[in-house]
């Protein structure tokens, strides 16, 4: 008999059950900034289950408006501002926007640009909330975020409780299917399943914040063929699951008035 990596999730979610609970799951995508057949299939493929779109501000399309417009449930996030790599190169320190590599104030002004490009593109569909590329945003600029209008951020892994806050939220992403170092390609039924229930179970566990939906993070500029069927059926399987659900309003994870 042929395994079956997603009895895996299944089983998780089955100790989930057996304890009362409900497995709450949200889907971030990032990198958007313009229309496109994909687009259009991520947008009909989350139909069910809400999601995310972190927007590059400096590059974004005005015609990305109406595509958003078009599917209420998708929010709008702020992936940074170029999502360009200001750190040194050579010296094993990854890519960095929002380090501070550069002076902090021209980082946050440049994120304030960032804020009204995507204010007057989105409107209300546009939520403060930071997506940093490549996910890493120094400790150092959070307490500025908040001072300006930011009400949270999303990186990947699972999230410092401490730094989660009634003022200012953190909700991470926790599972990429993509694996990105030889070439962006799907990196397996397996591995990535591995991924979502090493979070479910920690949280299970009390290992990690039980409070924090379990992130799913694509980026569909960049999905192959198997990442999409990925996709698809994970949608469908949460959506079956008695004890586990999609967080269909992405907004209130985040901004307690949205």
């Amino acid at each position: 008999m042929d395994y079956d990596p997603w009895l895996v999730l299944d089983h998780e979610l089955d100790a989930w059950a057996r304890n009362g609970d409900t497995a709450d799951f949200w889907w971030r995508d990032d990198d958007a900034i313009a229309p496109g057949p994909k687009l259009d299939r991520l947008i009909s493929i989350t139909g069910t289950t809400g999601l995310l779109l972190a927007v590059v501000p400096a590059n974004a399309e005005k015609a990305l408006a109406s595509v958003v417009e078009s599917a209420p449930h998708v929010a709008v996030a702020q992936h940074g501002y170029a999502h360009i790599n200001h750190a040194p190169r050579g010296q094993g320190l990854g890519a960095w926007e929002l380090g501070l590599h550069r002076d902090a104030e021209v980082v946050l002004e440049e994120l304030e640009q960032g804020h009204v490009i995507l204010r007057t593109l989105f409107g209300e569909r546009f939520i403060p909330v930071i997506v940093p590329p490549w996910n890493r945003l120094d400790p150092a600029l959070i307490p500025c975020l908040s001072d300006r209008g930011y009400c949270g951020v999303s990186r990947f892994g699972p999230r410092d409780t401490e730094a989660h806050s009634s003022g200012f939220s953190v909700v991470n992403s926790h599972c990429d299917p993509i694996r990105w170092k030889t070439g962006a390609c799907f990196r397996g039924e397996s591995k990535t399943i591995n991924q979502l229930v090493d979070h479910l179970r920690a949280r299970r566990n009390a290992e990690a914040d039980v409070d924090e939906p379990t992130g799913y993070l694509t980026h569909h500029i960049d999905l192959d063929e198997e990442g999409w069927a990925f996709s698809e059926k994970l949608v469908q399987r949460v959506n079956q699951h008695a004890a586990a659900r999609w967080c269909t309003k992405i907004p209130p994870l985040f901004c307690d008035q949205l």
